[in-house]
């Protein structure tokens, strides 16, 4: 398969450029897929772990009377 890619290719360079621009546009679709991923993880954990934590409790400060 290589050796007609290759034979293609001294020929004319369409071929060879074609696959090389589908493999550009597969791998950043790879890229935006996996950050997408990402930043959707990250906003559900920290969407739980404000869902799971207690309320904290405010205590004042007590006022001297002078």
């Amino acid at each position: 398969m290589s050796t007609v890619l290759f034979a293609l290719m001294r020929e004319n360079p369409l071929p060879g450029l074609a696959a090389a621009s589908l493999n550009i546009v597969v791998a950043m679709c790879l890229v935006a897929l996996s950050l997408l991923l990402g930043i959707t993880i990250a906003m559900i954990a920290w969407a739980h772990s404000l869902a799971t934590q207690e309320p904290a409790s405010v205590r004042l400060p007590r006022r001297t009377v002078a």
